[in-house]
């Protein structure tokens, strides 16, 4: 049976979600408008509806699209895992020569900005971004520790603030636009783990 009406376009869709992206970022959640998203994005405004219901489905879809995906891990030792990760998450915040990493660096402060006054949206961000990422740190750190290579003793979720709490306060307190050098990643985790090695 054939459907009726017009195939959905890939390239629509795109060109949608790099709208709303760039649309966020430049005026925030409260002045994102689906006008607005579907002039920046060339197309008309009921073709933006025809596949999200509203803005902020539209938004959440489009924060779930630039994510970044996760460095591969050999799994050879907690501290290459964890410099792997933690470096991951340079550059990504920072941003980076690819546009992923560019996009999600814009868009990472704005998200937490927001947080305060679109609590259900930064809750989903959270669910879907951020918690990713530090379960993946919680992992490792708990594999670090059933080997031995980390002291049983510790707390998992305190080593994680430990590890990429430092990055974040450079990043966006201190240095202002300016990305941090690919061995501070390494200087980060062996800071820590140098506390927290099985002596």
């Amino acid at each position: 049976m054939i459907s009726a009406g017009r195939p959905r376009s890939l390239e629509a869709d795109r060109a949608i979600v790099d709208a709303v992206l760039e649309e966020v970022i430049a005026v925030g959640i409260d002045g994102l408008s689906i006008e607005q998203v579907a002039a920046r994005a060339g197309v008309a405004k009921a073709t933006v509806y025809r596949r999200w219901p509203n803005k902020e489905a539209l938004l959440l879809d489009a924060v779930m699209g630039v994510e970044v995906e996760l460095p591969k891990l050999p799994g050879s030792s907690a501290r290459d895992d964890l410099v792997l990760l933690v470096d991951s998450m340079r550059r990504r915040v920072a941003g980076s020569a690819q546009p992923a990493e560019s996009t999600a660096s814009r868009l990472y402060p704005c998200m937490i900005a927001e947080g305060a006054r679109h609590p259900e949206i930064a809750a989903k961000y959270k669910q879907i971004v951020v918690e990713q990422r530090r379960e993946a740190v919680r992992t490792v750190i708990r594999r670090g520790i059933a080997t031995s290579e980390l002291r049983s003793d510790i707390d998992v979720e305190t080593m994680l603030l430990l590890l990429i709490a430092p990055m974040l306060v450079q990043l966006y307190m201190w240095s202002a636009g300016v990305e941090l050098p690919a061995d501070s990643s390494a200087a980060y985790v062996d800071g820590v783990l140098d506390g927290l090695r099985l002596r």
